[in-house]
């Protein structure tokens, strides 16, 4: 029986990579790493720093002498609409996306005290971060599911935000995950898909729990 494996998750913006993740590594005591918070944290910095995004030099500048071990990557302002945004803006920048990529493959290999494997979600994970990932998921769903979760959280972090904004929001994002040049989101050719669109958290949850525990068996 296998003991030690990588999970890779991707997908799109609001599809559930993220909650489903987090339970994975709950319930498989897995080490785990948000990887779209290393850019919502490059985002925030040089939000703090007042820093022209457009600057690319610049954003490099500050993200590479930054140690993301050091970051509070609880904080819920990375959760903002505003954050998420300027995260998605700054990703395509191949100088940012090298120094991540560093980060994310050294937390991937590295030794987790009492952790029987590692999950990383985000856009890239199965094609570029760990394309030699044990098991690679990639979800998906409607953009109107995704819309409606979207703006639920975001409503219950307080903000105020319209509906039709955040579709907008969610569509240009996709847009741009998927057009860019630099590690764009595409589904890993050996990626278990997911449709989320009409699965409760759980479902989903123990849909990939099947996957994960059928492997380890093998």
């Amino acid at each position: 029986m296998k003991k030690h494996i990588t999970v890779a998750i991707d997908g799109n913006a609001a599809s559930g990579k993220g909650t489903l993740a987090k339970k994975l590594a709950e319930y498989f005591n897995y080490a785990y790493l948000d990887t779209g918070k290393l850019y919502r944290a490059s985002a925030f910095l040089i939000k703090e720093k007042n820093v022209d995004y457009e600057d690319v030099q610049e954003v490099i500048n500050i993200i590479k002498e930054y140690n993301f071990y050091d970051f509070n990557f609880k904080d819920n302002l990375l959760k903002s609409d505003e954050i998420g945004k300027l995260a998605s803006l700054i990703s395509g920048y191949k100088e940012l996306r090298q120094i991540l990529l560093t980060y994310q493959r050294k937390f991937a290999y590295k030794h987790h005290h009492d952790k029987f494997g590692v999950i990383l979600d985000g856009r890239d994970i199965g094609t570029v971060v760990l394309p030699d990932a044990n098991i690679k998921f990639f979800v998906t769903a409607s953009l109107e599911a995704r819309t409606e979760r979207r703006w639920k959280e975001l409503i219950s972090l307080g903000q105020s935000t319209i509906k039709r904004h955040v579709e907008k929001d969610i569509r240009d994002r996709d847009k741009r995950d998927s057009n860019r040049k630099n590690s764009p989101l595409i589904a890993s050719q050996d990626a278990i898909l997911i449709d989320t669109t009409k699965l409760e958290a759980n479902a989903v949850f123990l849909l990939a729990q099947k996957h994960i525990e059928e492997y380890l068996l093998t």
